[in-house]
């Protein structure tokens, strides 16, 4: 099939786009110490909000925590709402969180799982991950449990 003229010229910053991405993250396999799990319900759905209700460059609030406020990975919400359909959080399906710390590299890591692998594990479990690391970045990303 002949190439269009027109994709000529682009044929060799899309070969050098595929390189960078795969050559820019390794895939990598480490032992793991579960920490914690979390289950976060279905988020319940919400009225579509109104044409042109909109604010206009609303500056964020910097305030204290209320003391019946946590912080969850950088998310601030009440105690009560954690884990539940009104949790920041929650999407369009159940979420299982296994938070493990990797025995290696001394870094934490939260894996979302099936309910098989949630219900099988427990705090203090030693497990086997597979995750890919950014090269520059050290970035952990797409991260599961092995069988």
């Amino acid at each position: 099939m002949p190439v269009r003229p027109s994709l000529v010229p682009l044929r060799p910053a899309i070969v050098v786009c595929l390189a960078l991405s795969i050559a820019s993250c390794a895939k990598k396999r480490s032992e793991a110490v579960v920490v914690g799990k979390e289950h976060i319900d279905v988020a319940e759905a919400k009225p579509s909000p109104l044409p042109g209700a909109s604010p206009v460059n609303e500056e964020p609030v910097i305030r204290e925590m209320a003391p019946d406020e946590i912080d969850v990975d950088g998310i601030v919400m009440k105690k009560e709402v954690r884990g539940t359909s009104m949790d920041p959080r929650a999407g369009t399906e159940e979420t299982w969180l296994v938070k493990v710390e990797m025995v290696q590299v001394s870094r934490a890591v939260n894996i979302r799982t099936d309910r098989a692998h949630y219900e099988k594990v427990k705090a203090g479990d030693r497990i086997k991950v597979r995750y890919s690391e950014g090269k520059y970045t050290g970035t952990v990303w797409g991260s599961e449990i092995e069988d």
